[in-house]
């Protein structure tokens, strides 16, 4: 009897400390800290408004570390840049009063694909930072360059924060490519 009482006050000691941990943690602002050099980094919320295999015909002599970012803040250049990287879905309504629209081309394994996995913006640089994330599991990736172009919605209030150049984390190189407005 004494043993299942010191069981019981010791669970709920547990439970309190933990309780307690996870209080003075403090609630998740949406932002981290770049371990690389010790800058708060803000989570950007964003949505894929699409994704599909394709990339503009020029894509390999506009684009020589293999990434292509373009920005749409309006419905007409968005109009112009879905045509130009040969997307075929519709294309979609924006609130433009709230968002931009980034389009993202690059390569990929065919039998990999990547996925968004996270974006975040540093201020002080002005850097976006889109990591892009393949799958895990058993089995290999094949080493071929296959088309793949992102469409993803930002918020519009990105574009008053500094926002000056993009790094692609997840393909060869992380390339930072500098924000080309219209």
């Amino acid at each position: 009897m004494v043993e299942r009482r010191a069981f019981g006050i010791l669970g709920m000691a547990l439970v309190l400390l933990a309780a307690l941990a996870s209080a003075c943690r403090g609630s998740d602002t949406g932002s981290g800290r770049d371990a690389a050099d010790g800058r708060d980094l803000m989570q950007i919320t964003f949505r894929v408004v699409a994704t599909e295999k394709t990339l503009p015909a020029d894509f390999f002599s506009i684009a020589p570390k293999d990434v292509l970012i373009r920005v749409a803040t309006d419905q007409d250049k968005l109009q112009e840049l879905w045509s130009y990287f040969g997307l075929q879905v519709q294309v979609p309504s924006v609130r433009w009063d709230r968002e931009v629209i980034l389009l993202l081309g690059t390569g990929e394994s065919s039998t990999c694909p990547f996925r968004v996995g996270e974006i975040t913006f540093d201020g002080a640089s002005g850097r976006l930072r889109i990591r892009l994330d393949r799958p895990t599991g058993p089995g290999m990736c094949t080493a071929d360059f296959s088309p793949r172009t992102f469409v993803l919605a930002l918020p519009r209030n990105l574009m008053d924060g500094g926002w000056r150049e993009m790094q692609v984390l997840g393909v060869h190189g992380e390339p930072v490519v500098p924000l080309e407005l219209p």
